[in-house]
């Protein structure tokens, strides 16, 4: 049995692995029964403690402690002798993983042995199998780190975040926990085909990107922490090659080029924030890999969404069915999917644009002119309308749908169940993504059909539009999201199975960043009801509503307050540059009178809804209603 003393574990030497970052490290130490993972702060250190299969571990302190349920979860502990608290995140759970370290399964267990003395400390056991790993997360804070930050959370911390990678929902600080797993960022999702949790570098930013808005928003150092631990835990898993590898689809580990591009993005924005140089070589070369996950059509440089596409070899040992074309002289075994192509190339876009290393804007160039020309198909019109017409139908909302007459019910269902079957063979002979109704498919040659990703596709393409404007027609972008809006669209995804539900979440995004983008009304009213619609849902806000999103451009007035005092308002901060503007939404079905943690700083004029000036020391929000702050100005 490995016997541990609590300071032992995080006062370890000669670790087996370093990592440093500005204000930040980690440090890695290998012992005969596991692997024990420090991350140090100025004030506070989190360790991660994995016992080996087959292994015994005994933990023993000599030091009291007093510990008590935690409002951010987990368990709080304090010492009459010593100065600093203990945060047992989550009590001990049992992994079961594969040898590439993703996990099949996970089971709650039970400490042995527990030994407790009020004068004499504590101890306790863990007796391990011979098939999983232990795994135990806690965090030593210092005299000067405030109890108040884990002990108390404002309303605005614990309504719930939507993340990118496995569409779940976070709730209060220690949920971090569920994704950050022995010092890695998994999907909280078991992956389909094979049934396993991977790793997502998307996971890692959507978290980071809230962490970041809850840090600007409530002060607290411990989400700056978590920033950083999650910076760091990228950099630990960055193979050689510079990039991220995953294994979802097959058992090869092969690299999601979608999820590696949200771990660029996680270092551009610490790197924004502190110029570190070891994040700087970590960005260089995760995007220099990015840099060749390409393939060449005859109008410019496209980029692949996995490397399961840079051969038929391995598409073929893949999980999907698709088609082999060379449409646009693409290589056959590229799918042309959309919204992976979009984000690379505002990733590479972004990275020259902030470190001022330019080798890759001819690369981004040619992107740009590969978009243009895959948006602007447009064949066949006379074929594509009436079959989105038809298609069209299968995307309304139950109650509506069953309002139809008889022979349109039966075109509906003839859509359902022929039509969208024959749709890649269709695409195949006449290629197309933007359909004349407003609908933009994912992709050209898989034999799938996810309506889901709708959003996700305006999501990226409205991104775009703001890293890129005029870059390629807006209209395309604007029907399409008017179709989202006003067709049922949005509705119809709560009629979906509970894992394609999701999309309201990355309407939300896509609606962010119009708003930052256009200065209509309408988009900021779609915004509210978006921000409704995930909160009744129960999906959360999205991760860049709370101004913590550096790819939106962060600057000295983009900011969030110390705000509200108030349960069931939501926050929509849409500062940019030199204008400072808020939305506070009421979600609830009572009216709310706004009240501050702070007195808020500068001054704003306030709206409501229908664009009256409203009186700041007396603000108030109708049911379900919003009011809209800006700068003076």
């Amino acid at each position: 049995m490995q016997y541990f003393s609590l300071s032992e574990l995080f006062t370890q030497d000669q670790p087996t692995e370093s990592i440093g970052i500005d204000d930040a490290s980690r440090s890695i130490y290998d012992f005969s029964g596991g692997q024990i993972i420090t991350d140090r702060y100025a004030n506070a250190a989190c360790i991660f403690l994995r016992i080996n299969a087959g292994q015994s571990f005994k933990l023993v302190s000599q030091q009291s402690y007093c510990f008590q349920h935690s409002v951010s979860g987990g368990f709080l502990g304090t010492s009459t002798s010593e100065k600093h608290q203990l945060w047992l995140v989550e009590l001990p759970e049992k992994r079961f993983i594969n040898s590439d370290k993703t996990i099949q399964s996970v089971k709650s267990m039970t400490l042995s042995g527990l030994s407790w003395d009020v004068e004499n400390g504590f101890s306790f056991e863990i007796m391990n199998s011979e098939d999983a790993v232990i795994d135990v997360v806690m965090w030593q804070f210092n005299e000067d780190f405030s109890a108040n930050e884990i002990n108390s959370l404002l309303a605005i911390e614990s309504q719930g975040y939507f993340l990118w990678g496995s569409h779940s929902c976070i709730n209060k600080p220690a949920d971090l926990y569920r994704h950050l797993i022995h010092g890695e960022v998994y999907d909280l999702r078991y992956s389909w085909p094979h049934h396993k949790k991977c790793f997502s570098e998307n996971e890692a930013h959507a978290l980071y990107t809230v962490f970041s808005g809850l840090e600007k928003t409530t002060g607290k150092v411990i989400y700056r922490y978590f920033q950083q631990q999650l910076v760091l835990s990228l950099l630990q898993r960055q193979a050689d090659d510079g990039g991220w590898y995953h294994g979802m689809w097959t058992d090869s580990f092969e690299c999601h080029y979608r999820l590696h591009t949200s771990g660029v993005h996680l270092l551009m924005d610490e790197f924004q924030r502190t110029g570190c140089p070891q994040v700087k070589a970590s960005l260089q070369k995760a995007v220099e890999f990015l840099s060749k996950t390409t393939d060449q059509l005859d109008c410019g440089i496209w980029f692949l969404h996995d490397s399961l596409e840079l051969s038929e070899q391995a598409m073929n040992s893949g999980p999907f069915k698709w088609i082999a074309n060379k449409i646009l002289g693409k290589s056959v075994s590229n799918m042309l999917v959309l919204n992976t192509h979009l984000d690379t190339t505002i990733a590479i876009n972004r990275y020259g644009r902030i470190t001022g290393d330019k080798q890759y804007q001819d690369l981004v160039i040619s992107a740009l002119k590969s978009t243009r020309a895959v948006l602007g198909l447009n064949s066949a019109d006379w074929l594509y309308k009436p079959l989105f017409w038809a298609i069209g139908l299968t995307m309304l909302p139950t109650e509506q749908a069953s309002k139809l007459s008889f022979p349109v019910r039966a075109i509906k269902r003839f859509a359902a169940d022929y039509l969208i079957k024959k749709l890649p063979d269709i695409k195949a002979r006449y290629p197309r993504l933007v359909m004349p109704n407003g609908y933009i498919d994912r992709e050209l040659s898989l034999r799938t059909w996810a309506i889901d990703y709708q959003t996700i596709n305006l999501m990226d393409l409205a991104r775009y539009a703001y890293a890129f404007p005029d870059a390629f027609d807006e209209s395309i972008l604007d029907k399409a999201m008017a179709f989202t809006q006003n067709s049922g669209l949005i509705k119809r995804y709560r009629d979906l199975s509970p894992d394609k539900r999701y999309s309201v979440g990355f309407w939300s995004e896509a609606l962010y960043y119009r708003c930052l983008a256009k200065s209509d009304m309408k988009y900021r009213q779609w915004l509210v009801e978006a921000m409704l619609e995930c909160h009744d849902l129960g999906f959360g806000m999205a991760p860049s509503l709370l101004g913590g999103n550096g790819e939106a451009g962060l600057s000295a007035k983009r900011y969030s307050p110390t705000v509200l005092d108030n349960d069931g308002v939501l926050l929509a901060n849409l500062s940019k540059a030199d204008v400072i503007e808020l939305l506070f939404v009421n979600s609830s079905d009572d009216l709310i009178k706004v009240t501050w943690q702070k007195t808020i700083q500068p001054m704003l004029s306030w709206f409501n809804s229908k664009g009256e000036l409203v009186d700041f020391t007396d603000l108030t929000i109708k049911q379900r209603d919003w009011i809209r702050g800006v700068d003076n100005a």
